[in-house]
């Protein structure tokens, strides 16, 4: 069996990394700023999947740090909100409370697999947060588990996100199961011609149909964002047609029931990157979920518990859907 491996890297801006891989991927984490998983590199292309900041380098940040301000890119997670607010008395920060955690992490390595554990408790919110990169030889797919558990003395409202951002070039499509588009009013971008709500892929602007699966050049100064509901599949993903190299997340739908879309293709900040974002409701403000009655609640000592599945593989120009061993699906 060939062997697979997770270390202590060399560090990187001062941050400890860990590195896990196998003959065919290659995955960076950093537990000191938020645990995210900072680059995932599939090695026959030579080929960095997530998106890095060219501006800025990762560092630690200080709870209620402004996410935009400092956002180096990578993978984190949003819990327990994402707008900054108030929520059953609590005053929480930008983007939530795991993002600039300084988690604990321990590198394993096992007859079958290595990764690395993290742990970390929201100082806010009272929760725990357990978090487990698993990648097994041969495959170029890997496992994240979660767990998060309340330890407050009642049942607590939250948002929970994943906040992978991919690398886009106008090579690149983006595809999703069927799905509602549903618009964020006050954040129009490019789409404020759009009726609030449509079916994916078309948006219907005027006279004209955009495909939103079809990213556009880097000059094209286009921003979107909007939340997919009514998802009917957990997964998501992004093909490099120039290539042929597909990466996709496959989610369980009954957790994560709605995902969310934030691009920018040179339209913010001169930024190109998306963001593909499987999370458990929408809009982004909590207490706006509980009104709506869509907002997900644990009780106290409750856990919630998942695992999402990411892969990489060669041979396409979209997607049509992600298999439970990672395989992924060709699109029409």
């Amino acid at each position: 069996m060939e062997n697979v491996t997770a270390n202590s890297g060399p560090g990187l801006a001062g941050l400890r990394t860990i590195e896990i891989e196998n003959s065919l991927v290659r995955i960076v984490v950093l537990p000191e700023a938020g645990g995210r998983i900072r680059q995932i590199t599939y090695k026959p292309l030579a080929a960095d999947l997530l998106w890095n900041n060219p501006g800025l380098v990762p560092s630690r940040q200080p709870i209620g740090a402004a996410y935009d301000d400092v956002w180096s890119g990578g993978w984190d997670e949003l819990f327990p909100n994402d707008e900054a607010g108030t929520l059953e008395g609590d005053a929480l920060p930008d983007h939530g409370e795991l993002w600039t955690g300084d988690w604990q992490a321990e590198p394993f390595n096992e007859k079958d697999a290595a990764g690395v554990r993290m742990r970390f408790s929201t100082p806010l919110s009272h929760f725990d947060a357990e978090k487990t990169v698993r990648l097994r030889p041969g495959r170029s797919a890997f496992e994240v588990s979660y767990r998060l558990t309340n330890r407050r003395a009642k049942a607590y409202p939250f948002l929970f996100k994943l906040h992978p951002a991919f690398a886009v070039s106008g090579h690149h499509r983006i595809d999703f199961p069927p799905m509602t588009v549903v618009r964020e009013s006050e954040f129009a971008g490019t789409l404020g011609d759009a009726p609030l709500t449509f079916p994916w892929p078309l948006a219907p602007l005027g006279e004209s149909v955009m495909d939103l699966r079809q990213v556009p050049d880097a000059g094209s100064g286009e921003v979107h964002f909007f939340y997919g509901a009514g998802i009917e599949a957990g997964w998501c993903g992004i093909t490099n047609r120039a290539n042929g190299l597909a990466s996709a997340l496959r989610f369980d739908p009954k957790v994560f029931s709605s995902c969310w879309l934030f691009a920018t293709y040179g339209g913010w900040n001169d930024l190109n990157v998306a963001v593909l974002e499987p999370a458990t409701g929408y809009p982004l403000r909590v207490q706006s979920q509980i009104e709506e009655g869509r907002a997900r609640w644990l009780a106290s000592g409750e856990s919630l518990e998942t695992t999402v599945l990411f892969s990489a593989q060669e041979g396409f120009t979209s997607m049509g859907g992600v298999e439970a061993d990672g395989l992924i699906v060709p699109g029409e």
